[in-house]
């Protein structure tokens, strides 16, 4: 099965409301649609959806070197494309090759009659075949929410119970009592039931993160992320060693090579995995089985990307059994629209992987999102090829 054609869309989808992190308020969020097109006549869908805060790159610098790629890569075979790209995590954009892989695989599973998590675990169509390892139906997931005043903290955690979930990850926006006060009211309002992450995003320095840690311990916290700058992996090391929380490691983790310089490090008890981030999803297999070897643990999240995303990220948890924390994948309700034709909905904590071949998803062409018509009648998308 050769790969025949090559395009992606842009799209820019609003936040339903604005979410704040501690680099910043999101309002929107952008990126792009890669599909291609096999001579066997099936068609797979990716998301390319890079987060400029943590990836350092654009959008438009991470599509800039799409259309040379796709020439190159037109008319070879979809199981050569997707073995050569796992060798170029260093050349090329991580958003970009978790994209590509993505329609690869989207058009190879439907080739094949097979779901891209069982291509994960068993092989591409074309290769010998490994021993397939068990998968999983459904994947526990945890609330995930922003930067709110306690009130609204209170409010978006209790409405979370009572759909179901059973964990909770709150942003944090600076050290501060403020900060403290949320996660108090939680657990005063909640008790010790709900398990409650938090998530610093490199905003500390390493005093501000033993006093705040040492404070956050009393309140039963399963484990902290990013509490110092990505750069720092020595303090993360030492304050690892040291913290009364385990830390988990995020914004330092960008591939293969920095997970494991984290885990040479023993910098993490936890490695926060991103496919968008990671380089995709045969990247971030090799780092979950490194990471299970040496003792340590993953939880996969999105990049609050679009339904194609979150999907492929579904299909490496359900991939996954050495993933037994809940993952940070219910995120799409956080968007005006996921350009799903069928959304990915969220029963009692879980999120069902998608029975049919590929993906299991199909691309809603007919949303505005992506046919380029945003409130102001503006142009927010366009097809390249």
């Amino acid at each position: 099965m050769k790969l025949i054609d090559l395009t992606w869309t842009l799209y820019r989808l609003p936040f339903r409301a604005a979410f704040r992190t501690a680099h910043g308020t999101l309002s929107h969020r952008s990126g792009a649609i890669v599909t291609i097109r096999t001579d066997s006549g099936h068609v797979g869908n990716g998301e390319v959806a890079p987060l400029p805060t943590q990836s350092g790159r654009s959008l438009d610098e991470t599509l800039n070197v799409l259309p040379g790629l796709a020439r190159e890569l037109r008319g070879r075979e979809v199981a050569a494309i997707l073995r050569f790209l796992e060798t170029q995590n260093e050349r090329l954009p991580s958003a970009l090759l978790c994209g590509l892989e993505t329609a690869l695989l989207d058009a190879a599973g439907q080739a094949d009659g097979q779901s891209i998590a069982r291509l994960l675990t068993s092989g591409y169509p074309g290769e010998e075949k490994r021993l397939p390892t068990p998968l999983r139906a459904e994947v526990p997931v945890y609330a995930l929410i922003g930067g709110e005043t306690a009130e609204r903290t209170i409010e978006r955690a209790r409405a979370a119970l009572d759909a179901g979930y059973t964990s909770f990850k709150l942003k944090l926006t600076d050290p501060s009592d403020a900060e403290i006060e949320r996660v108090a009211a939680i657990r005063a309002s909640f008790g010790s039931g709900p398990r409650l992450r938090l998530d610093a995003n490199e905003s500390w320095n390493l005093s501000q993160a033993i006093r705040m840690l040492d404070r956050y311990a009393a309140y039963d916290i399963e484990y902290i992320e990013q509490p110092l700058p990505a750069s720092e992996l020595d303090q993360m090391a030492w304050l690892r060693r040291h913290s009364p929380i385990p830390i988990a490691a995020d914004e330092a983790l960008t591939g293969l090579a920095s997970a494991q310089r984290i885990l040479d490090a023993r910098a993490a008890d936890l490695l926060i995995l991103k496919p968008q981030l990671a380089g995709g999803l045969q990247a971030c297999r090799q780092i979950i089985r490194e990471t299970s070897e040496r003792g340590a643990a993953c939880v996969i999240t999105s990049t609050l990307e679009a339904g194609i995303g979150v999907a492929a990220a579904l299909h490496l948890a359900a991939a996954s059994p050495e993933i037994t924390l809940p993952c940070g994948l219910a995120t799409l309700d956080l968007l005006e629209d996921d350009l799903l034709q069928e959304g990915l909905p969220v029963e009692q904590g879980h999120l069902r992987v998608p029975p049919g071949p590929g993906l299991g998803v199909e691309l809603d062409k007919s949303t505005s999102f992506l046919s380029g018509n945003d409130t102001t009648g503006g142009s927010i998308a366009q097809t390249h090829t």
